[in-house]
């Protein structure tokens, strides 16, 4: 328990001994006065102006502290069952049939403990709704309870008239006694709600600045993210030209020592073929030998820009495999309708629609935010088309970047036509004219 419920916890604690003192010094109050009264005749003239005499005031003082302490004994036991709300409020209506025992059998004349089963209220019932119907009751039980309100409805004996019995100066000090208690336990009752509103305007302080640091974090943390993707698709960036720089030199070289014997070969061919046409042919033969050679080198180089996917299967296969891949990596759902035969094709064909599908679907996540995506195939005439479309956000305006300019320049290479549709999510069209010898 922290200080600040240790202020309230002593307050509480505070006001119930208050009120204890208030019920036992108004109960021998009582007593004293009815068994004065019972035992001196000089006594008429109080009995002949009051029109209701209680005939067992112990009793009723017996029944005062046995309401009062089962109302302590359910304030505590009601903490223990904070979290059931049906029992919490089956108590909390005892604890209002205890008050209103406790008024009745002090003749209307205290009613300060309905402000201890308050400060229990505000401090205990979490529920707003509940706690309103509570307080609200509570509220109205305590400004009608007054003895003035009640003695018109039923028979009552005020505290003054209970005075009457005795000496001025002696019904002064009573007086002056019971006020100073009530008092004590109305400024206790004020600071413990001054001390609970403090504390609840603290919380609330505490839970704002931590609100604006939550949302100060969240700003920093979207900048880094939005920093660590740029950083991403430079690295990716990066990569992809050092490794095409990479490919590009290796092709540059096989290429220029290839060409470089061959144009040596050719210049000993003209230098010696009219000398000698035996010569002639077995420099040729060893220049057909370096050309079949440079050209195993550069299918070499070239292959190397192929997807791995297609290394090892068929366009089918590496696209299947590719999208459920995707899906198991993210939450985003992908349908594939496939609705030619056999995907079999030339290479380049192959690399090509392979790429434009798995750079629809990047550009679909991590652009569009999509979280379904259709792909579907279909043969029309001599035209393969493609259609790669989500449910991201879409826009208004295309901007073709990166990924959408790579995407037309693969399709223009095979004589192809693409169209962007940002309208209702992302859509990516393509027609693409199937070249001769590949079988569907």
């Amino acid at each position: 328990m922290d200080r600040k419920n240790y202020n309230l916890y002593y307050i509480k604690i505070l006001m119930g001994v208050v009120n204890f003192v208030i019920l036992l010094f108004l109960s021998t109050v009582f007593i004293v006065t009815l068994n004065k009264v019972n035992h001196d005749f000089g006594a008429r003239n109080f009995l002949e102006n009051i029109t209701y005499l209680p005939t067992e005031p112990i009793g009723s003082t017996i029944l005062v502290f046995i309401a009062f302490f089962l109302l302590l004994y359910i304030i505590e036991v009601r903490k223990k069952q904070r979290n059931k709300q049906k029992i919490s409020i089956v108590l909390y209506a005892a604890e209002i049939l205890l008050c209103l025992i406790i008024i009745k059998f002090l003749y209307a004349n205290y009613n300060g403990v309905i402000l201890l089963v308050i400060a229990d209220i505000v401090t205990d019932i979490k529920d707003k709704h509940t706690r309103t119907i509570f307080l609200v009751i509570m509220g109205m039980i305590y400004l009608f309870s007054d003895y003035d309100i009640i003695s018109m409805f039923v028979n009552m004996i005020s505290f003054q008239q209970f005075l009457n019995v005795y000496p001025s100066k002696v019904s002064m000090m009573i007086q002056g006694t019971r006020n100073v208690l009530v008092a004590v336990n109305v400024i206790a009752f004020i600071s413990y709600m001054i001390i609970l509103m403090r504390n609840q305007m603290k919380e609330n302080a505490r839970i704002a600045l931590l609100n604006i640091q939550l949302q100060t974090a969240n700003i920093r943390l979207k900048e880094m993210n939005e920093q660590l993707q740029d950083y991403a698709q430079m690295t990716e960036k990066m990569a992809e030209t050092r490794e095409r720089n990479r490919i590009a030199r290796e092709i540059h070289d096989t290429l220029g020592h290839t060409m470089t014997g061959l144009s040596a070969g050719i210049d000993a061919c003209i230098a010696m073929i009219d000398f000698s046409v035996d010569a002639t042919k077995e420099q040729l033969n060893k220049i057909s030998l370096v050309a079949r050679q440079g050209i195993k080198d550069i299918r070499r180089s070239v292959n190397k820009l192929r997807p791995d996917a297609l290394e090892h299967s068929g366009l089918q296969e590496a696209l299947e495999k590719m999208i459920e891949e995707t899906m198991q990596v993210s939450d985003v759902k992908i349908n594939y309708d496939c609705q030619v035969e056999v995907l079999k094709f030339n290479q380049d064909e192959e690399d090509m629609i392979y790429r434009v599908v798995q750079e629809s679907i990047t550009n679909a996540i991590r652009h569009g935010k999509a979280k379904k995506i259709n792909v579907t195939l279909w043969k029309e005439d001599k035209w393969l088309n493609l259609v790669i479309k989500d449910n991201g956000i879409g826009c208004q305006e295309i901007h073709t970047g990166f990924g959408l300019i790579h995407i037309e320049e693969r399709i223009k290479m095979l004589k192809g036509t693409v169209e962007y549709d940002g309208s209702d999510g992302f859509t990516v069209t393509a027609r693409i004219p199937i070249r001769w010898g590949e079988k569907l």
